[in-house]
């Protein structure tokens, strides 16, 4: 039995906690995995999970560690709803093939809309990565790539931090965006280390194309880098 390497990388991934040497090479895989890129479809509301964890739960990663039984009680909430979903897809398959016996139906039809990725995983894997302009002198530089999602748009961000003077003080930053209408999503806050690229994933309920822009902001809500959508 040939033993898939990257099998353990999904959540890593859309958590963006993986190296940006392994984050490259688990890309390049996707676009051969059919497997892989399901799971990380099917993982890809987890960024909007830990959004929901109460305040309480998360402690300063610079003092202390987060609770041990957090990502795990996380995960087996996506693993749930994982299963939920696939047990509604067997269900609507052996519906479906009571219809074809008669001729008249499909199993596409029978399955829910959010069930449905809005793009074919290769192709979202594969969503251009875009540099972000600085508004204002900055030791942060950032690029992103929006990759359409059924249920609004999943943004995977890349960021540098390289403070003035060989500082080692590590600074906080939020990812923001904005729609078409004016009205603004903050879907990401993390602390950047000095001399050290991250990479996160972000989540936003809008659809790309009703994006208007990514901002990056320091604390106080100065944009420091934007990109124009």
């Amino acid at each position: 039995m040939t033993i898939d390497e990257f099998s353990t990388y999904d959540a890593a991934y859309v958590l963006g906690a993986l190296a940006p040497a392994e984050r490259t090479a688990f890309e390049a895989h996707l676009r051969t995995c059919p497997s892989c890129a399901g799971a990380v479809t099917e993982l890809a509301g987890l960024p909007g999970l830990l959004a929901k964890v109460p305040v309480e739960e998360v402690t300063d990663p610079v003092s202390a560690p987060l609770p041990q039984t957090l990502l795990p009680r996380l995960l087996r909430e996506v693993a749930a709803r994982r299963r939920r979903r696939r047990w509604v897809a067997g269900l609507s398959a052996a519906a479906a093939a009571g219809v074809i016996a008669t001729g008249a139906g499909v199993l596409g039809s029978s399955l829910a809309p959010d069930q449905r990725p809005a793009t074919p995983p290769a192709a979202a894997s594969a969503a251009p990565r875009r540099d972000l302009t600085a508004v204002v002198p900055s030791p942060v530089t950032a690029s992103v790539s929006m990759v359409p999602m059924r249920w609004g748009t999943r943004l995977d961000l890349s960021c540098d931090y390289y403070p003035s003077g060989g500082g080692t003080a590590s600074r906080e930053y939020t990812l923001v965006v904005h729609d078409r209408t004016g009205r603004s999503q903050q879907v990401a806050a993390w602390r950047a280390l000095p001399h050290q690229e991250l990479s996160l994933t972000a989540a936003s309920s809008w659809h790309s194309q009703d994006i208007a822009d990514v901002e990056v902001q320091a604390p106080g809500g100065r944009t420091v880098l934007r990109l124009l959508n």
